[in-house]
């Protein structure tokens, strides 16, 4: 599945999105020129332009290969019906976590790069990302209903929300505030514990 994504893509563009990826890993968004790009690369800027014409077209790649990196990989979680829902959760979020430190908090410079720019275009494509990505957890959590998990309380996409608002705070804090420990702490400790709060069996609480 994640090949016929990627297939979107020209070898040539996936380079030049892989090196932006590397600057943005380094230096984020703000300041992020086709000049720097172009150097990055080892072409003209005249040679990247009919790669991605505008920085618009590269941003949308950038969301294109968050896609992959990140949506790709945990319908692929979800989809694994040899786990349990909690263990499908506890994957999913450990992966958003993963992504987080191996593309130094990605996902949220691209909302906010999408956000600040008020392109309707950036916006729609962050949109249906952050969409996809509730879905497939309300998903998991109507199933863990249907087999006995929880009962009353949040709806599913109250739930839903908690969830993938672990991950985004600790992108928040890896960008600002980088502390490895903390963050290991994070990954091993309330990524089971959120689960296992929010989807812990009838009677068990």
């Amino acid at each position: 599945m994640q090949e016929r994504q990627l297939s979107r893509q020209s070898s040539r563009q996936r380079e030049i999105l892989d090196k932006t990826l590397e600057i943005v890993r380094e230096n984020g968004l703000a300041g992020l020129t086709t000049k720097k790009i172009a150097e990055k690369v080892g072409f003209t800027e005249a040679a990247l332009y009919r790669h991605f014409p505008t920085k618009k077209a590269l941003i949308g790649g950038l969301m294109d290969r968050l896609e992959d990196m990140l949506i790709v990989p945990i319908q692929e979680i979800a989809s694994d019906s040899t786990a349990s829902v909690e263990q499908r959760l506890q994957r999913i979020l450990s992966h958003h976590v993963r992504l987080i430190y191996e593309q130094n908090s990605l996902p949220i410079l691209l909302l906010a790069e999408a956000t600040a720019s008020g392109d309707p275009a950036l916006l729609s494509r962050m949109r249906n990302i952050l969409h996809r990505y509730l879905s497939i957890l309300e998903g998991l959590i109507r199933e863990g209903r249907t087999k006995g998990l929880t009962e009353g309380g949040p709806e599913d996409d109250c739930l839903a929300l908690v969830l993938l608002g672990a991950p985004a705070a600790l992108g928040i804090r890896h960008r600002l505030l980088p502390d490895e420990r903390l963050e290991r702490r994070f990954a091993d400790t309330l990524i089971p514990y959120l689960v296992n709060s929010l989807l812990s069996k009838k009677g068990e609480r």
